[in-house]
């Protein structure tokens, strides 16, 4: 294998921040043993509240990613992106390859051992994952991506916390009598914000999650600093957001700005999203969807739509809503991603469609089969067709690709367990599991 099947710019011109602030190689590699956290010699892991975030980028995992590439070698920390390319997905590898950052720039910049100079190689990509301050408890997350999810964590898994990257967060009651912990608070650090304000001139694209980014309020001043500075008409920004919290002011913020990517969380119309998404109210999402999708031309966006057990029945129909029904002009718009921008759940195993036993799984081929079928015979474009065509195949390739049907028993207690604490029944977003359910 050479270089060139390999090789992601991401290593050398990006950074990637966790909900708890420690600095990892790429959010991909979430779904590896380390999670991708970089790590100092002593073992702790470089943290975004506390530490140098430029000498971050030369930590020993870093430079073996890097010289791993070089080599022509898939480190771990890349799997995810070899598993989907392996199941006929496109992977962000691939889809970062449009960066004007080339192999041959990789090459030339970074030492034997997988060192660069960071001061002549300037990070122009930050991908910042503000804590998990979130209004939702969305049913393929946890505590360490929302707070919201402290109550109910307790009440399945007992104890008084959770495991995280960076040890264990010991949840305590705050003086409203609520669930809470400082250790996703990194992002109010000054240290940090310094850091970020400093390179603002060398940014070129900024993505930004949670939790929920809208309710950072720091996160609206770093929006006026870069239009102050002058810096805003050439960046590009983009955010991975619920869409329940579209305030007025970040609206005006973004129309100084190159442009801006809002990757919308929905994973289906109506009850589906709610369920999968909890508590969100489709209404209030929908009337915010449409208030993007008539917002000016610089302003971009896509339905990003997980693929879990919850939904995976329900993709066909989401896909029809959105050609027939949604009326929207700009959402998902574009030859590139005309229906639905799909990202398959990996982990956790309660979420993932590879544990589906092989009879739900012919059951979930067929109803797509039919979908396909329901494609051609539409009068629609052919990129239409072939992407939704395309996107069906990946799903159903990605559920096959694997049998963890072992853990499909985890999933049914599991998720009676959240049914019970939330007052909801899986049976109503998807009867097809009535004989496992009932």
């Amino acid at each position: 294998m050479s270089a060139k099947d390999v090789y992601c710019p991401i290593p050398w011109m990006f950074q990637a921040v966790r909900n708890n602030g420690d600095v990892r190689i790429c959010c991909q590699a979430n779904v590896t043993k380390n999670q991708g956290v970089v790590r100092k010699e002593d073992g702790s892991s470089y943290n975004a509240g506390k530490d140098d975030m430029n000498e971050a980028r030369n930590a020993k995992l870093m430079k073996v990613v890097r010289k791993n590439m070089l080599e022509g070698k898939w480190s771990t920390e890349c799997g995810r992106c070899k598993k989907e390319e392996d199941a006929g997905l496109r992977s962000r590898r691939q889809y970062e390859q449009e960066w004007g950052f080339k192999l041959e720039d990789a090459i030339r910049i970074t030492e034997q051992d997988g060192t660069i100079k960071t001061d002549d190689t300037p990070l122009v990509y930050y991908d910042l994952r503000f804590g998990n301050l979130c209004n939702l408890k969305c049913r393929m997350c946890g505590p360490t991506d929302s707070h919201s999810w402290y109550e109910d964590w307790l009440q399945v898994y007992g104890g008084d916390g959770f495991k995280d990257t960076h040890g264990y967060v010991k949840l305590e009651k705050n003086s409203k009598g609520r669930l809470h912990t400082s250790d996703y608070d990194w992002h109010t650090s000054e240290k940090f914000w310094d850091h970020i304000e400093s390179n603002i001139p060398n940014m070129q694209h900024v993505y930004m999650a949670g939790g929920e980014p809208l309710m950072i309020e720091r996160h609206y001043d770093f929006l006026q600093k870069c239009i102050d500075m002058g810096q805003a008409e050439k960046m590009s920004i983009e955010y991975n957001t619920n869409m329940t919290n579209l305030q007025p002011r970040v609206i005006k913020l973004w129309e100084h700005f190159k442009t801006v990517t809002v990757g919308a969380s929905i994973d289906g119309y109506g009850d589906v999203n709610d369920y999968q998404r909890f508590p969100a109210k489709w209404p209030s999402v929908y009337k915010n969807l449409q208030v993007i999708d008539g917002l000016p031309s610089n302003v971009k966006a896509w339905l990003a739509c997980t693929v879990t057990n919850l939904n995976v029945f329900h993709i066909p129909e989401f896909m029809k809503w959105k050609l027939t029904e949604s009326k929207f002009k700009k959402i998902n718009s574009s030859k590139k991603n005309p229906i639905l921008t799909i990202h398959v759940a990996h982990s956790p195993a309660t979420a993932c469609i590879q544990t589906l036993p092989l009879e739900m799984k012919h059951i979930v081929k067929e109803k797509y089969d039919a979908c396909k079928d329901w494609l051609i015979t539409e009068d629609l474009p052919d990129h239409v067709v072939q992407s939704g065509i395309k996107t069906i195949n990946n799903i159903v390739n990605f559920m096959m690709k694997e049998d963890k049907s072992s853990k499909w028993s985890w999933f049914c207690e599991y998720t009676k367990q959240i049914d019970k604490l939330r007052n909801r029944n899986i049976l109503d977003v998807v009867p097809e599991y009535e004989p496992y359910f009932d």
